[in-house]
């Protein structure tokens, strides 16, 4: 099989890798193909599976598209649909998912939105209504007819395809004119909720458990008979990884004496925790405080985000005693040595604490008892966030979740008295989150069999009448668009120069 699979960068590879990995180890010859290129080591995972697969791989970027008379058009209208969704009342609570995708939108979207009739519930159906049945009528262009008749794959995979503004709905929609099967692989347990609408929905949807099932019908409207759950590919590593170092050896690398526990404060993005340092300076203060010799007496390991390092810069903790932040520059666990020593991080932590972070899912499947506080800092960014109450819930919760930083301390010292009875949770957690089908059952092969088991070929879509008159009465909005684009691309080289 022939498989094209379409990313919008290739820093998406590292939680796809593993089911990569399986599905070339199957005998599928697989293309790798991104929007743009990026800045998280996304060719270091294409390496890697090159290395181990060298005739099975190969990969390339998108031409560009800034040719494409309605590619403005589609975008600013991606864009508009994106932030409308977050209007949904079920976004109340969510301030800062709602403020991001305005942040994103064009203003005219965001001033149509606040009028008193048009922002109605049910001026703003109409609205999305139309705006949705404008935007599915524009052309998608003449690159993803190249791209596919250049590579004729059996199957289009594409991830992430809800991104704000997704230029990939495209790649679908030729696809489906072609008759050519697609599959969207859901890529991290966020995406459903905390970006953009699904503008084209596939043939298929792979998920890693039955709350994104559900999601997937109750945000996007994808009907379940079209969705697989397979489970976390990207969390297969981990459920096999041993430690490469002692305990011992692994405290004398980070700089901790390992005369005692060891608490893993795992770091969050910037979109999570902008701004980290002063909360982890009154969470070690409260530790030291603690009652319990254990608590107050634990080694703690920082361990910044790989996207949100640069606020550790420069920063001491030593007054707080045994404390070491490392790596200072943060690390993406992308190849053996990177993944190694941040398994051992978590293996040989007595317990992990963070805010809201996939990290502590990670956590859970190395058996770790996880923690969280519920701090005011991060509200907008914790329960307002949809995704952060998986944590909370699925199978009775992965996270010792505390209100206070008093009552995380308490929570601590239990966890340090019987650590092995408080990491039952985890299990729990990870039995229906990350591999609903079985603990002993790699993701990696129930993604695979999805993917083989879909059918060769799909009806094709073809352009209605109504389709052709919408795109040419849009004609002239889409070529306004595209001209202010050259002017404003125009401008930005020409400062760059200055």
């Amino acid at each position: 099989m022939k498989i094209l699979f379409s990313v919008s960068h290739f820093g998406f590879l590292r939680n796809a890798e593993p089911a990569l990995a399986r599905l070339a180890a199957r005998g599928h010859r697989i293309h790798l193909l991104a929007d743009r290129r990026d800045s998280l080591g996304g060719e270091t995972t294409i390496a890697n599976l090159m290395a181990d697969y060298p005739d099975r791989f190969t990969f390339g970027y998108v031409p560009s598209r800034k040719a494409e008379a309605f590619q403005p058009l589609a975008t600013v209208l991606r864009l508009s649909l994106d932030y409308w969704r977050y209007l949904d009342r079920r976004y109340d609570d969510a301030v800062s998912l709602r403020a991001r995708a305005a942040r994103q939108a064009p203003a005219f979207a965001v001033r149509l939105a606040s009028l008193p009739i048009v922002g109605s519930p049910a001026g703003s159906r109409v609205l999305r209504a139309i705006v949705r049945r404008v935007e599915r009528a524009l052309p998608y262009g003449r690159v993803p007819d190249a791209i596919l008749d250049e590579h004729q794959p059996d199957v289009l995979l594409v991830t992430p395809l809800l991104y704000f503004g997704s230029a990939q709905v495209d790649y679908v929609r030729a696809a489906r004119a072609r008759g050519i099967p697609t599959c969207h692989a859901v890529g991290s347990w966020d995406h459903l909720t905390t970006k953009g609408l699904i503008h084209e929905v596939a043939d298929r949807m792979t998920v890693w458990n039955e709350a994104q099932r559900r999601e997937a019908a109750e945000w996007h409207g994808v009907s379940p008979d079209r969705v697989v759950v397979t489970g976390a590919q990207a969390y297969d590593r981990w459920f096999t990884q041993a430690p490469s170092t002692s305990r011992d050896a692994f405290c004398e690398m980070v700089g901790l004496p390992a005369d005692r526990p060891i608490l893993l404060y795992l770091c969050s993005s910037p979109f999570i925790a902008p701004q980290e340092v002063p909360f982890v300076r009154r969470w070690l203060e409260a530790l030291r405080r603690a009652a319990d010799a254990r608590v107050s007496g634990a080694a703690v390991l920082v361990r910044p985000h790989p996207q949100n390092a640069e606020q550790w810069s420069g920063v001491d903790l030593s007054e707080y005693g045994a404390v070491a932040i490392w790596p200072r520059a943060g690390a993406n666990p992308l190849d053996a040595a990177s993944r190694a020593v941040y398994f051992d991080s978590m293996y040989h932590a007595v317990a992990v604490v963070g805010v809201n972070t996939s990290a502590q899912i990670e956590s859970g499947v190395v058996g770790r008892p996880v923690c969280a506080i519920q701090d005011g800092t991060f509200a907008g960014t914790q329960e307002g966030t949809l995704h952060f109450r998986h944590l909370m819930s699925v199978n009775g919760g992965l996270l010792h979740l505390a209100s206070t930083l008093g009552e995380h301390v308490e929570q601590l010292a239990a966890i340090l008295a019987a650590p092995d009875e408080h990491a039952a949770r985890s299990r729990s957690f990870i039995e229906a989150f990350v591999r609903p089908r079985g603990l002993e059952q790699p993701a990696a092969e129930h993604f695979a069999a999805a993917i083989e088991s879909m059918p060769r070929t799909v009806p094709r879509s073809t352009a209605r009448p109504l389709d052709r008159l919408i795109a040419a009465l849009a004609a002239p909005v889409a070529a306004a668009l595209g001209r202010a684009a050259a002017r404003s691309r125009a401008a930005r080289k020409q400062a760059a120069g200055a």
